[in-house]
């Protein structure tokens, strides 16, 4: 099958953004972030999103921005952690799971990263949601790699998986 993108997915923290940027620049593609054009777009922070207009506003926006990022083809997206829970994500798009485990993710986080995201500050509640996701990211993605090693020994992998399957 032909991909027009990739689309990185996997629980907050888990190395998406960071993947995505190094992907696309061995790659030569366009990197995007959904999480960042948001926030530019509205001026705010997700977390003053999630605070002043509530979880199902910004869950509004994910899907309108990434049904406006896939009409284009060649680049590589990384999502937050619960676009694909709550939007549905275009089939000509090469999903890769960002399979990391939950304490691995906190170790990756400093304190100020884990206050960014509203959704982590309770940790118990954080690891509940990790556990409700996990397995409709498996189920999404067509490609999942152990994201619990440092990125620069797994990127090499997703790479080579992207141009074995010669999706861009």
């Amino acid at each position: 099958m032909v991909y027009d993108n990739v689309v990185l997915i996997g629980f907050m923290g888990s190395g998406k953004t960071s993947v995505g940027r190094i992907l696309a620049r061995e790659l030569f593609k366009d990197f995007k972030d959904v999480d960042t054009i948001i926030e530019e777009r509205e001026n705010a922070s997700v977390t003053e999103i999630f605070e002043k207009k509530g979880e199902a506003y910004f869950r509004d926006l994910e899907q309108k921005c990434i049904n406006e990022l896939t009409e284009k083809k060649g680049q590589i997206i990384a999502t937050g952690g619960g676009l694909p829970i709550f939007s549905s994500l275009s089939e000509k798009s090469l999903i890769i799971y960002m399979d990391a485990d939950f304490d691995v993710i906190l170790k990756r986080l400093s304190k100020r990263e884990r206050e960014k995201r509203p959704l982590l500050a309770d940790e118990t509640r954080a690891r509940a949601l990790f556990e409700e996701r996990k397995d409709t990211y498996k189920e999404l993605a067509a490609f999942s790699v152990d994201a619990n090693q440092r990125i620069v020994v797994f990127i090499h992998v997703i790479r080579d998986y992207i141009l074995d399957q010669r999706v861009l």
